[in-house]
């Protein structure tokens, strides 16, 4: 008869059996939480344990000003630059800041510098550049190219240019907002920064070439904060049109002839208008004279007082009667009506008469307060005048 053989279980006779169940058990824990290729179904996942139970936030202050930190948000990450820390206003005296040993800080050395979002510290500093590029014109044969003046601006809070195009009257090109603004990208690479702009030298910009030739005063002392100056500005690039544009009077001192007016407007010029110039600088100015006559042609001697009124913008003369209360005159107070006011007696002239040259009519230098002037046939005497 054999033996009974007594059998301790399936793992009895293998010694590494024991050790591998560990082993096992961790690797199957691991397969229950790798989901990779767990189909994404209903019953298929389960619920993870929260951790923070916090409230997501993208902002944060710094130096009292709230900014958005969080990358992926906005397009990059908040660009940051270097400011001077606004001065405190306590009074600590010569002890410095703090009494403490191991928070002790010395008056006025450390802390003179913060860092500060750039929207916010260069919030309107713009740089301004003078620059010019050629198109080409075809159309004409006066001309090849056409040089179109621009100006270029930088704005350093977020470090987008633009440029922008005066507008000309009946230009008939378009002008005004060339390029938006943007960041603009290099030729190479990347995108164009204030390093790039230099006085004198080029700015490719999407295959157009623009000239820089001068920058306002406010540029030109950043730079040299900066430490690198910029150039002297350029003479103004001229083309043939604007070349053609230049009205040449001739040498001062000659005097203009009816030939030279009469060439000068066939060539789209003009002489200048005088009168035109006389109104502009003397519209809404008129000299008043306090006046009186003496009329000898009624029955009864009488003195009749006058108001003459001499409009400087275009040399006309009105007489006004100032009638007093019950005289028993109907009350029509304008005596000459404005107008061109003629030396001596008073004619009536026809449509055929010749016209009188500007000598013959009364001018200011005519008036004078405590003398009389002859008005059209009558003796005013002039006894006062406004302040004007």
């Amino acid at each position: 008869a054999r033996p009974a053989r007594v059998s301790a279980g399936p793992a009895a006779g293998r010694p590494g059996a024991a050790q591998g169940r560990p082993a096992a058990a961790a690797m199957a824990a691991a397969m229950e939480h790798d989901m990779t290729y767990v189909p994404n179904l209903p019953g298929y996942g389960f619920r993870k344990k929260q951790l923070q139970y916090h409230k997501p936030q993208t902002f944060q202050m710094v130096n009292g000003v709230r900014v958005e930190q969080q990358e992926g948000v906005t397009f990059e990450r908040p660009k940051f630059v270097k400011v001077q820390k606004a001065l405190d206003m306590r009074r600590h005296g010569d002890t410095g800041k703090s009494t403490t040993t191991e928070h002790y800080e010395e008056q006025g050395e450390v802390g003179n510098h913060t860092q500060a979002p750039a929207w916010d510290a260069l919030d309107q500093h713009v740089l301004r550049f003078y620059g010019s590029f050629n198109e080409a014109v075809v159309e004409s044969n006066l001309e090849n190219y056409r040089t179109r003046h621009c100006v270029i601006l930088y704005y350093l809070e977020d470090d987008t240019l633009q440029v922008n195009e005066k507008k000309q009257d009946n230009s008939g090109i378009p002008q005004g907002s060339l390029v938006r603004r943007h960041r603009f990208p290099r030729p190479e690479g990347g995108f164009l920064s204030w390093e790039d702009l230099r006085v004198g030298e080029t700015l490719n910009v999407y295959g157009r070439v623009f000239k820089v030739s001068d920058c306002d005063p406010f540029t030109r002392s950043f730079y040299e904060e900066q430490g690198c100056e910029q150039d002297s500005s350029l003479a103004l690039e001229k083309d043939a049109f604007m070349m053609s544009q230049l009205k040449d009077d001739g040498p001062k001192g000659i005097p203009k002839t009816a030939e030279r007016n009469y060439r000068e407007v066939q060539m789209g010029g003009g002489h200048c208008n005088a009168d035109m110039q006389q109104f502009l600088e003397w519209d809404r100015k008129v000299c008043r004279f306090y006046a009186v006559m003496d009329d000898l042609l009624t029955p009864q001697f009488e003195r009749r007082p006058f108001e003459v009124l001499y409009f400087l913008a275009d040399d006309t003369v009105e007489i006004r009667e100032k009638y007093p209360h019950n005289c028993g005159r109907d009350n029509f107070p304008i005596f000459f009506r404005k107008g061109k006011l003629p030396r001596g007696e008073a004619k009536l002239h026809g449509p055929l008469d010749p016209p009188k040259p500007k000598g013959d009519y009364v001018t200011v230098e005519d008036f004078a307060v405590g003398e009389q002037c002859d008005l059209l046939g009558y003796r005013f005497f002039l006894y006062d005048a406004d302040e004007f």
